[in-house]
């Protein structure tokens, strides 16, 4: 197996903080598929550990504000459902929180919850696997009887994964609609002010505190955007989240802010499968902003796919998009 890439393009995978968050939306459900996911994630993410030697897996508690008092009935009724009993833990009364935070409502505790250092995984597997770093032409891919070409070279099977560049690839034309690049960014800062334990804490954005004053906060969604990089009005508004956040003024040192471009489908469901008239050529992509929790079931039912001939789950197939 080889892997091609360019370390230089944009990318999601690349600058994301992987956080993973079994309750989401503003009706606080429990995410797509999530009883399967996180098993898996927390399965192969240890597998990896072990693997690379690396520590990248991080659970995590994560505290969730509410925002209102329709937030706090939405947040009851879930409380006393039982089947969110494994995701949600206790309600706790506004002020009952640590100091600097603006908690007006009150929060309740979702469990099973984590972060991923993806930017380390990813470094930790280009130097484990095969992997070439270039910028891939795809006008030099070509057929030879049952076999694909790529300059120096062969298989039989190539897999597309290229998040939103998806949308310069010329052999998957037919499902450039299916995918939609929206832009996100986040923002790492130092703050002595803000005190915080190790956790992840959602009010409008999360805020991922990593200890020694250290924080990171996120994202943006922009469908509307010019370029990969950083902006500035991206800025003020993670700025204005952390002053939400906080309910008042903070000294915060800024010590980088990341873009990158999420590919995700009106569904948001991923998509993966073949190419309905190429053989050996195949899609994995649509992760969306979910990539974390979600890569881990979804690769392993993939390789079945591939490997195997097990059918794909109709939810994520390629073909709801080319047989609606």
């Amino acid at each position: 197996m080889v892997l091609l890439s360019n370390s230089k393009a944009p990318s999601a995978s690349a600058v994301a903080a992987g956080v993973i968050n079994p309750v989401t939306g503003r009706w606080a459900v429990k995410s797509w598929r999530i009883d399967d996911l996180l098993p898996e994630a927390e399965r192969l993410y240890r597998a990896l550990e072990e693997e690379l030697n690396i520590d990248v897996y991080h659970p995590m508690p994560l505290r969730r504000f509410c925002k209102n008092k329709e937030d706090q009935k939405r947040v009851g009724r879930r409380l006393r459902n039982l089947r969110y009993a494994d995701v949600l833990g206790d309600f706790h009364l506004a002020g009952d929180c640590p100091e600097k935070i603006k908690d007006s409502y009150g929060s309740f505790d979702i469990l099973r919850a984590a972060y991923v250092d993806l930017p380390k995984l990813l470094e930790a597997m280009r130097a484990q696997f095969r992997f070439v770093d270039t910028q891939f032409d795809h006008s030099a891919l070509r057929r030879i009887r049952d076999c694909w070409e790529y300059k120096e070279f062969k298989a039989p099977k190539v897999i597309f994964s290229e998040g939103a560049a998806m949308h310069g690839n010329p052999w998957f034309t037919l499902l450039k609609s299916a995918l939609t690049p929206i832009k996100g960014e986040t923002l790492s800062f130092e703050c002595p002010e803000l005190k915080l334990p190790n956790s992840i804490y959602h009010h409008g954005k999360w805020l991922l505190a990593y200890g020694d004053n250290r924080f990171r906060i996120g994202a943006t969604y922009s469908q509307d955007f010019d370029g990969a990089d950083p902006t500035k009005s991206a800025t003020n508004e993670l700025l204005e989240g952390v002053r939400a956040f906080a309910g008042t003024e903070l000294f915060l040192h800024k010590e980088k802010q990341l873009a990158g471009i999420r590919p995700s489908t009106f569904d948001a469901r991923p998509l993966l499968g073949a190419h309905p008239t190429e053989a050996g050529l195949y899609l994995f992509n649509g992760l969306g902003s979910k990539g974390a929790s979600v890569a881990p079931l979804m690769s392993r039912h993939f390789t079945e796919y591939l490997l195997s001939g097990a059918q794909l789950d109709p939810e994520v197939d390629i073909k709801r998009f080319l047989n609606p």
